[in-house]
């Protein structure tokens, strides 16, 4: 079996890591390849429009667009947009948003489904034209995404973005929110091109192959063992996203507490041949692989 930890590598990955021995030696003795990095679009097969539309109950072929509540702010020199489990949005939150846009625009016909607390459906009566405008991850966060993104929606696109963010701006839920929800960003759809025949991420997009809502990351080797000994068919490819934070030094810290719970046996499994391969994904470009061939270079020196 091939497993793949998908991780918020730092920089320089081999340093800083002293205190996860497991994982300094992963990336120490590992073969840096020519696989691209992690890309969100890993987490899942084919249309992911089509996914939510089907947890929804509708047709496959319904004119309908992904919705992504965001919170916009704006600092001196660049805005920010914020999406995703880092908003810590609620189900009832996005119920009662989605009910109540719902209601707003009745009498253009839309209907907002919250599939996901973080990652919304909107139906229409008619396929819009918003092929042009990228997904929330495409925007990247940051002012120039945004603009760019601005620059080349269409008019109705850009009046529905305006009224949302009036309607939600006066919505008594964000009194009490830390980060308000004043946006949602819509796009046509995202296609997955997931090679993995098993994924575990604590993502409103991540999918098993078989159209299933992928697992969270497990947080230890044996509830990984677990959730693999409970899928239908044997794993012979998997991609596990832990919750890792971004920042170097507070990624250091994660890794310390996860090494023994989950890097350290994911080494031993290569040492004894359960796994044939052990790949670290990282954002962007960087991919590192140790197989069972690979560990000789260092367990026989007196390992």
């Amino acid at each position: 079996m091939k497993l793949t930890f998908a991780l918020p590598l730092p920089e320089r990955p081999s340093e800083n890591l002293s205190a996860a021995p497991a994982l300094d030696t992963v990336l120490r003795y590992a073969r840096r390849t020519s696989d691209k990095g992690f890309d969100i679009r890993m987490l899942w097969r084919g249309s992911l429009r089509r996914l939510l539309a089907a947890e929804a109950g509708l047709p496959p072929d319904a004119p309908c667009v992904l919705a992504a509540p965001v919170s916009q702010r704006m600092g001196m020199n660049q805005a920010h947009l914020a999406s995703g489990r880092i908003l810590g949005i609620t189900p009832a939150e996005a119920a009662a948003w989605c009910a109540g846009l719902t209601e707003f625009f009745a009498d253009a016909g839309w209907r907002f489904y919250p599939c996901r607390a973080d990652l919304w459906l909107l139906a229409l009566p008619q396929p819009p034209r918003w092929q042009d405008v990228p997904s929330v991850w495409q925007s990247g966060g940051q002012a120039d995404g945004m603009e760019r993104a601005e620059r080349h929606a269409p008019a109705d696109w850009l009046a529905a973005q305006t009224e949302m963010q009036m309607w939600l701006h006066a919505h008594p839920l964000n009194a009490a929110r830390a980060a308000p929800v004043n946006g949602v960003w819509l796009w046509d759809d995202t296609a997955g091109a997931s090679p993995y025949d098993f994924v575990a991420a604590n993502a409103s997009c991540a999918f098993l192959p078989d159209g299933r809502p992928a697992p969270a990351a497990p947080g230890d080797w044996h509830a990984l063992q677990t959730l693999l000994d409970a899928q239908p068919q044997r794993v012979s490819d998997g991609l596990i996203v832990p919750d890792a934070p971004e920042d170097a030094d507070a990624f250091a810290a994660w890794a310390a507490d996860a090494d023994a719970r989950l890097f350290a046996p994911a080494l031993a499994a290569l040492n004894k041949g359960r796994l044939k391969k052990l790949v670290l994904l990282a954002e962007g470009s960087d991919a590192f692989a140790l197989t069972r061939y690979s560990r000789f270079a260092f367990w026989r020196r007196g390992a």
